[in-house]
């Protein structure tokens, strides 16, 4: 027996590269799609936000108490 480790005992410590592994294609392809969600997810935020001021402008003017308390302030 020898001394010497043997090479597929050895622990590799090679980084994982996610991009290395693509080819352009699937490059340009992934990018494309993170694009559109990155659309996606700006319109619904937006449609998000135009929901929320107009439903919580809703519930201030509506209701009694509501319109006691803006009459108070």
């Amino acid at each position: 027996m020898c001394s010497s480790p043997k090479s597929s005992r050895a622990v590799k410590k090679t980084a994982i590269s996610f991009n290395d592994e693509l080819t352009q294609e699937q490059r340009l392809r992934f990018a494309a799609k993170a694009n559109l969600a990155q659309e996606r997810r700006a319109q619904r935020e937006v449609t998000n936000k135009r929901y929320e001021q107009k439903h919580t402008s809703g519930k201030s003017t509506s209701g009694f108490f509501s319109w006691l308390q803006q009459l108070v302030n």
